[in-house]
């Protein structure tokens, strides 16, 4: 009996890996849904993977690792008025401190009602060269946060899930 429990919640547990998964912060105020198979970042990967001591709270993987959703909620307000100003800002300041980067677009996009910038752009790793959506829009005096990467390797094999996760966003 304990054979077959045990081969029914590994399966369960398999399946609940290839689907889709939603995940939120703050009691649900902003929820996603994860493309299949990533999971919640362990913390001895993000530590891996964020040595600087910068690693984020919130970060899911897939199975290759090459791969991340990593999302935020701030204690910064941007109201809706400044989100243009904001991406341009962030631009400039990810050009002097990210290695390689190159931008692909940065533009305004509305999500959930929301205006948000969506930088996109390339950047090095200590061993490959990563593709980043990044977002940002402001909602409740607080500023939200997504970024969604994978190497370029990776990237041709996750773009349309990590677009359909993207407009999944939902703010609350």
């Amino acid at each position: 009996m304990y054979k077959i429990l045990l081969a029914l919640y590994l399966t369960f547990s398999f399946a609940s890996l290839v689907e889709a998964k939603s995940f939120s912060l703050s009691q649900d105020a902003v929820s996603f849904d994860a493309p299949a198979g990533f999971v919640t970042m362990s913390p001895e990967l993000t530590q891996i993977k964020y040595p600087k001591g910068n690693a984020p709270k919130h970060a899911l993987t897939n199975e290759s690792t090459e791969s991340s959703i990593v999302y935020a909620l701030r204690d910064k307000n941007l109201p809706q008025d400044e989100i243009e100003a904001t991406a341009k800002g962030f631009e400039e300041a990810y050009r002097r401190v990210v290695g390689g980067f190159k931008l692909i677009s940065n533009k305004i996009v509305h999500i959930s009602g929301q205006k948000w910038f969506q930088l996109e752009f390339l950047s090095n790793t200590i061993d490959s060269q990563v593709n980043n959506i990044f977002l940002v829009t402001g909602y409740k005096h607080k500023m939200v946060v997504f970024n969604f990467n994978a190497t370029i390797k990776e990237f041709q094999n996750y773009e349309k899930d990590f677009r359909a996760s993207i407009q999944s966003i939902k703010l609350n």
